[in-house]
């Protein structure tokens, strides 16, 4: 542990090993305090001299239909998270071009040492010529996984290029984490879409993946025609509020309950409204908000 952290994050990081070697003895509990902890696995940050600018470019691609709940800076959501009660955020990044991945990289390395409370995904293009070796670099500095979203990095989730980042990926036992399904941000792009995500995951079966939005943002009648069996994580975010109003995307959490991981989407959603949402649910048992709120994240991440 280091010592020279803030005292929120000592406070939280402290917690959280006294909450896991509970857990490693007593009938696989995760409790801190008596309360569970909370791991939101879909977060987005950016440099702060990036940040601003960053989040407008996506509120403008939606016509100005879409709220922010942090600046999208890393104090912004550690702000976030004690306002929530989350206790570690994975942070998720997107190289939109060619050679960006190891810029991102590169960052990464600059600020993950910042806060004990986030853990970092990378990200690797598919056009990039050096994408085996960034894939090992980043696998042997102790980064878990890699984001993708194939809409803003152009291109089809199912492409050849596309694979032989996924094999490099597959090699170094990296999570593969992808939005899928419709973007509102990107309406006419069909780049990931449930029909190419479903000859995806019949490829890579075996492989560690998560499908963001619940693996397709209102198209859950889809995904469980499609993939609904095929045992890939998926996430809630962004997605929470229709989710619960929608009876396909009950069934297939139903289906799916050990597979499914709580996630925000913050700063384009506010996590402690999504904590609240889940946390006083009178539909979800106390064991699926577990498996939600930390369970199923943690045998993702293998912690």
């Amino acid at each position: 542990m280091d010592f020279n952290m803030p005292s929120r994050d000592l406070l939280y990081y402290s917690a959280a090993s006294l909450s896991i070697r509970r857990w490693r003895r007593v009938d696989g509990k995760f409790k801190t305090l008596g309360v569970a902890v909370i791991i939101d696995a879909h977060t987005h940050i950016y440099p702060d001299t990036v940040a601003e600018r960053a989040l407008s470019r996506v509120v403008s691609n939606m016509n100005g239909r879409l709220d922010t709940f942090t600046d999208g800076t890393m104090n912004g959501l550690l702000s976030s998270m004690d306002h929530a009660g989350i206790a570690t955020s994975i942070v998720l990044t997107v190289a939109t071009g060619p050679g960006q991945g190891n810029g991102i990289f590169e960052w990464i390395q600059q600020v993950d040492s910042v806060s004990q409370r986030l853990i970092f995904f990378g990200s690797v293009h598919p056009e990039d010529a050096n994408y085996r070796d960034l894939i090992r670099d980043m696998k042997a500095y102790g980064l878990r996984g890699l984001k993708f979203h194939p809409g803003y990095q152009e291109f089809p989730v199912d492409s050849r290029a596309a694979y032989a980042v996924y094999e490099a990926a597959a090699k170094h036992d990296l999570i593969m984490y992808f939005h899928s399904g419709f973007d509102p941000s990107l309406p006419e792009c069909e780049y990931s879409s449930i029909d190419r995500f479903a000859s995806f995951l019949r490829d890579f079966s075996g492989c560690r993946i998560v499908l963001a939005h619940g693996g397709g943002m209102g198209e859950w009648d889809k995904v469980l025609d499609l993939m609904g069996e095929r045992q890939c994580f998926f996430d809630i975010a962004f997605v929470l509020e229709e989710m619960k109003k929608s009876e396909h995307g009950k069934a297939l959490f139903r289906q799916n309950e050990d597979y499914f991981i709580f996630g925000s989407d913050s700063p384009w959603r506010d996590q402690k409204r999504y904590v609240d949402l889940i946390r006083d649910s009178d539909t979800l048992t106390p064991a699926q908000k577990e498996k939600l709120f930390h369970g199923n994240v943690q045998r993702l991440l293998n912690i």
